[in-house]
């Protein structure tokens, strides 16, 4: 599958007129989406075969790699801007401007550095971050890490997303619904929070994500107030995040910004999340931090519960203020990588570096 096609037509269209292209290979990075309709570009996202599953890696890798170096070739791009991880999306097009001038940005997500799957390529990461352009992250202490690795960082944090408004979701009349936002994968804590009881009365955890490998017999000592959604429709889900009252996003990592608690602001609704300085730093009011055990995250709820409007209040006063700063960010964002398409040269026919274009 490539997933780039419909834009295809586009995008070759404007390959004459533009300098910078924006690639991935996650077929879901709603960061990269965000970034390509803010800039007003299409976004590649060349993917084959399942998504996340190891096994199948090496297959799927080498006909992404192939398929990105004819797509960079056709469109003979002055700038990429690509999405890391996986690293490999990085090296293809390092390897195509090496080829063919001009720069690469990466658009390094947090997963890269702290995953355990991509630990054993962080020389890779080392030496693709200190030969591109710009290395884009999502917070400050990221920053510092691209600093001392070499890289020239720019901070971006993820943009509040849009939430659509015709779906549905059912909520029993009379309770207090959160939107538990997970992943199942192994930077969260799934198995405390499947473990929660004591619970107060009203309440009641939607747990969104693939639950398909929580056991039988984890699925039969659930507390009967934690419903596993599995993987939602978009407008179901979207229904979820706006209507319910509160949103519930955990993460055992250090410098990782989650995408729920952004949908969360976007919604205007408490936030309850681990406690983490990078998050911390982002979510300032509006939120409920905690540890990732089972007595911190019912602790954590309950405050929810029982400050409920106050914290909405602040939320929503929240996410006007991140809404500007996400501006600021993107337009110094956005300076900088103009800036470095215009010093490279346009491609010519041959798809090699023209000379006499200023």
């Amino acid at each position: 599958m490539y997933a780039g096609d419909s834009a295809r037509g586009q995008a070759q269209g404007n390959a004459h007129r533009g300098r910078l292209e924006l690639l991935t290979w996650d077929p879901v990075c709603q960061r990269s989406v965000s970034i390509a309709e803010r800039l007003g570009q299409p976004l590649h996202t060349v993917h084959y075969l399942a998504y996340r599953r190891p096994a199948i890696a090496p297959i799927k890798y080498v006909l992404q790699f192939v398929k990105t170096m004819l797509l960079l070739r056709a469109l003979r791009p002055t700038m990429t801007v690509v999405s890391n991880p996986p690293p490999f999306a990085a090296l293809t097009a390092w390897l195509h401007h090496k080829l063919h001038g001009g720069h690469f940005a990466i658009d390094a997500h947090t997963g890269v550095f702290l995953e355990p799957k991509w630990r054993a390529f962080a020389p890779l990461n080392r030496f693709l971050i200190r030969r591109a352009a710009a290395t884009i992250v999502t917070n400050d202490g990221l920053r510092e890490m691209i600093s001392a690795w070499g890289g020239a960082p720019v901070v971006l944090p993820d943009r509040l997303p849009s939430l659509g408004t015709g779906g549905e979701y059912p909520f029993e009349p009379g309770t207090f619904n959160v939107a538990a936002i997970f992943s199942f994968y192994e930077d969260e804590p799934v198995d405390e929070l499947l473990a929660l009881r004591d619970l107060l009365p009203a309440m009641r955890l939607h747990v969104t994500g693939d639950s398909s490998r929580v056991s039988k017999k984890t699925r039969a000592a659930l507390s009967p107030q934690i419903k596993l959604t599995g993987f939602l429709p978009r407008q179901a889900y979207d229904a979820l995040v706006s209507r319910c009252d509160a949103v519930m996003v955990l993460c055992t990592r250090p410098h990782t910004m989650l995408c729920g608690a952004y949908e969360a602001a976007a919604a205007g609704k408490p936030l309850v999340t681990s406690n983490s300085a990078a998050m911390r730093g982002e979510f300032t009011q509006g939120t409920v931090f905690v540890e990732n055990t089972v007595a911190g995250i019912t602790r954590g709820l309950e405050e929810a519960y029982a400050r409920h409007a106050a914290l909405a209040q602040q939320m929503r006063d929240l996410a006007a203020t991140m809404a500007v700063d996400w501006e600021r960010r993107f337009a110094q964002c956005r300076a900088v990588l103009d800036g470095l398409a215009q010093l490279s040269p346009t491609m010519d026919a041959a798809g090699q570096p023209n000379q006499d274009c200023p």
